[in-house]
């Protein structure tokens, strides 16, 4: 049997789901190592006894996939899957690349039972068949596999009957997935998940709350947060459409700023808060809060099936009647606690510095995140002056939004009457204060990253580089050996070293390329090398690319590694003697494997590109 071991720190699970007639085939590829409980026959050196291991595989099967997987037609469950198929596989086998040859592996024959190969790296292969099933039914799964390790990640497939795949990746279990979802099920999903988020995210109910404080009258209230949800809906749906920046310093600098517009709203309600301009502070942090709300919902929008917009709609659908029942409650308990238990003024006080002191420390905490990271200004030419047209363009729809608002939120925020057109000039000029001047600036700024992002480039954290000597050279050996053994038989060296390499990474941090070679390594079986393995392959990479030993070993540790930049002699920084005879000896090594590797690296291309739009590689990137 196997030796009792612990938990396995990340599982990566492969998964087609396909309907044929009224069966439905569900081809599942689990590691053997995350099956406990059950007694594997194991030879000598903990080798897999495959000529009398086909019960305890089918044992396996039954008890970690098939009891673990419910599906569901027409929202009605189905009974039970049955196991159907069960096989041994090598870690290197690349058959669940595709249903077709998934099925036909799984299917075919066996493993030569005089194979040696450690239980520990077995992959299970298995299908399961759905009976019963009405043709051409809306299909829904319920994977629950979240306990076959600590971390489990899945990559799920719909094969339709066109060929076409509709691709789901998840950590942990997922609930109930709607595999081809209608326009209902996409509206209710993201309803409840935009709802969730609001009340979840504590930087977002304080920020209504510093609105809410000072502003407890119907007419007013309704302007600013008609402002402010005007506001956010428009950054929130550009950015889940993928306008937003992409740098990595993006999502902690919008982090900080909505940290830094907690602070400023509860400095405001100290000081005393203009109502009448109010609303276009909401306006303006609306921009921001919007990115904040976009990363909630862009790895979920694969859920959403072909109804993007409308679960788009509905995500922001949610996240309003979250905002309004927030408010329903929040409006009449402020009232009755200034009215019956404290003066308001004092009240408005200590509720604004409490405020205020919680924020500014996550404001201080992200700016360190943002300053960790050196940014290259872009190059004056034509890309960056058509990147200035959009921006300018942004800026000027912002604007009209504004204007077009402006209106109908001055009368809302004090309940003036409707001027005149002849008026309208001398308003805007008599309205155009220090404070109105930065609300108005902080949306241009948002307006100019959301509809153009200059093409800065973040060169990672600039405490340190790939060119000091991260990683010793045992490891780099040790990582050449993992590569050659686990990795080599989909990735190639000549893809990861050279201008292959240096244009993908140079630049970004080391926690990028950890995280990706930690979660697509290797191809067939990701995620199932140990942790030291993938750091070992990390430092046998960073070898590759000229990058020098040093006499500290390369860790783990992502907060650590996110302080690292990724560096070589090629772009332009002075190496020593030795790392030059480094990088020379790296691309001598590249060079002779070139024409072996070639073919094997256009397609490990290609399939690279396909699998990073499968599986979501990047954890802790905060």
């Amino acid at each position: 049997m196997l030796p009792a071991h612990e938990v396995p720190s990340r599982v990566a699970v492969s998964g087609f789901v396909k309907q044929e007639g009224d069966r439905v085939r569900v081809a599942v590829r689990v590691p053997l190592e995350a099956m406990r409980d059950v007694e594997f026959p194991l030879r000598e050196r903990g080798l897999l006894d495959l000529a009398r291991a086909d019960s305890t595989l089918h044992d396996a099967a039954v008890l970690w996939v098939a009891d673990a997987i419910a599906l569901y037609a027409n929202d009605v469950r189905l009974a039970k899957g049955q196991v159907v198929a069960v096989r041994a596989s090598l870690p290197s086998d690349r058959a669940f690349e595709q249903y077709a040859t998934a099925m036909a592996s799984t299917t075919g024959a066996a493993l030569d039972t005089a194979m040696q190969i450690p239980a520990a790296q077995v992959m299970l292969d298995v299908v399961l068949e759905f009976v019963n099933v009405p043709v051409a039914a809306r299909l829904a799964i319920e994977p629950k596999m979240a306990h076959l390790g600590i971390q489990t990640t899945s990559v799920l497939r719909l094969v339709m009957d066109t060929g076409a795949e509709r691709a789901f990746v998840f950590t942990g279990d997922p609930g109930v997935l709607q595999l081809d979802p209608s326009w209902w099920h996409a509206v209710t999903r993201f309803v409840v998940m935009g709802g969730g988020h609001l009340l979840e995210g504590l930087d977002h109910l304080l920020f209504l709350l510093c609105l809410v404080i000072p502003v407890r009258r119907v007419r007013p209230l309704v302007g600013i947060v008609t402002a402010f949800t005007i506001a956010h809906s428009i950054t929130l749906g550009a950015s889940a459409l993928g306008f937003a920046p992409t740098a990595l310093w993006f999502p902690p600098l919008v982090e900080m700023l909505i940290a830094a517009s907690i602070v400023y709203m509860a400095i405001e309600n100290a000081i005393g808060a203009k109502l009448e301009y109010r609303w276009m502070m909401a306006f303006a942090c609306g921009l921001i809060h919007g990115f904040g709300f976009s990363y909630a919902l862009g790895e979920s929008l694969q859920f959403a099936g072909a109804h993007l917009l409308i679960a788009l709609a509905a995500f922001n659908v949610g996240i309003e009647l979250a905002q309004i029942a927030l408010l329903v409650l929040a409006v009449p308990l402020l009232s009755w606690i200034f009215s019956r238990v404290v003066a308001e003024r004092a009240g408005v006080l200590v509720v604004s510095a409490l405020v205020a002191h919680s924020a500014w420390h996550w404001m201080t905490e992200r700016f360190e995140i943002v300053r960790s990271y050196q940014f290259v200004w872009p190059t004056l030419d034509r890309a960056f002056a058509v990147s200035g047209i959009r921006a300018l363009i942004g800026v000027l729809v912002i604007i009209g939004i504004a204007w077009a608002l402006s209106g109908l939120m001055r009368r809302l925020s004090t309940g003036a009457s409707p001027r005149r057109p002849a008026d309208v000039g001398r308003l805007a000029t008599a309205t155009v204060t220090p404070r109105v001047a930065s609300a108005l600036l902080l949306s241009l700024l948002t307006a100019g990253w959301l509809f153009a992002p200059l093409p800065l480039v973040a060169q990672g954290a600039s405490r340190t580089s790939t060119m000091t000597g991260v990683y010793t050279a045992a490891q780099a050996n040790k990582g050449k050996q993992v590569f050659a053994g686990s990795c080599s038989g989909c990735h190639t060296v000549a893809s990861h070293s050279g201008e292959a390499f240096t244009s993908k990474w140079v630049g970004r941090t080391l926690a990028d390329f950890f995280n990706y070679v930690s979660g697509l390594m290797p191809k067939s079986a990701p995620a199932t090398l140990t942790e030291d393995e993938y750091v070992w392959v990390t430092a046998y990479v960073l070898r590759l690319n000229g990058m020098p030993a040093g006499s500290r070993e390369l860790e783990a540790d992502l907060s650590a590694l996110k302080m690292i930049r990724i560096d070589t002699t090629a772009s332009g920084r002075a190496g020593s003697s030795h790392d030059a005879a480094a990088f020379a000896q790296a691309r001598a090594e590249t060079t002779s494997r070139y024409h072996v590797d070639a073919g094997r690296s256009r397609e490990g291309h290609a399939h690279l590109k396909m699998t990073r739009e499968h599986v979501a590689a990047r954890t802790e990137n905060r």
